[in-house]
């Protein structure tokens, strides 16, 4: 969808989540353009995750609709899936792992390529600055490290649209960036395989 010239990377229209007869959303409206750095700020339990999950295609919303990229996050969750990269709230590495094989398990997952994989995660380790220690073992990892070694996973499919939960959870305060959940609207990216 274009809007004056503009591509809508992420809409919600009418967004509503209930739980066991509490909401958790409830009309929620907003676009994300394409290029742009969108950010969900709130108080605990005021939707900020809900409505991230909704978007990558985890939870069904109960009312309104949302589409990333075009693509509604309900009947086309497949699609949704293969064009975003999600970092969630909770650190997903397993501490035995060094961070390159974290990477290459998850580039197997993704089905990449082995050449692409390698080369994807060469690029990823010197932006998040993980170069020199990406052949130790996650248990030696500062909550920093940590922390970019789960961005950098969420990097890796090179996803035109990256969602963050908690973007500075662990993070120095010269890596990060406003509180709360965030997405990342990609302009353009390189192709993968599918």
């Amino acid at each position: 969808m274009e809007v004056v010239g503009r591509t809508v990377a992420i809409e919600a229209s009418g967004l509503g989540k209930v739980y066991d007869g509490v909401t958790a959303i409830d009309g929620l409206s907003f676009q994300v353009f394409a290029g742009e750095i969108f950010g969900l700020l709130g108080p605990n339990g005021a939707g900020k995750s809900t409505t991230l999950r909704i978007l990558i295609t985890i939870l069904r919303p109960t009312a309104g609709h949302a589409t990333v990229l075009g693509h509604d996050v309900v009947r086309e969750a497949d699609r949704v899936r293969h064009l975003i990269g999600y970092v969630p709230q909770e650190r997903a590495i397993d501490r035995f792992l060094t961070g390159r094989e974290h990477l290459l398990l998850l580039g197997d997952l993704y089905h990449l390529p082995k050449s692409e994989t390698r080369k994807r995660i060469a690029e990823i380790l010197k932006l998040v600055d993980l170069e020199e220690q990406a052949d130790r073992p996650a248990r030696t990892y500062s909550g920093g490290m940590k922390r970019k070694l789960d961005l950098a996973c969420g990097l890796l499919p090179n996803p035109k649209i990256l969602f963050l939960d908690e973007p500075t959870l662990g993070l120095e305060s010269r890596v990060g960036c406003a509180s709360g959940t965030m997405s990342v609207a990609s302009g353009s990216r390189g192709s993968r395989s599918s």
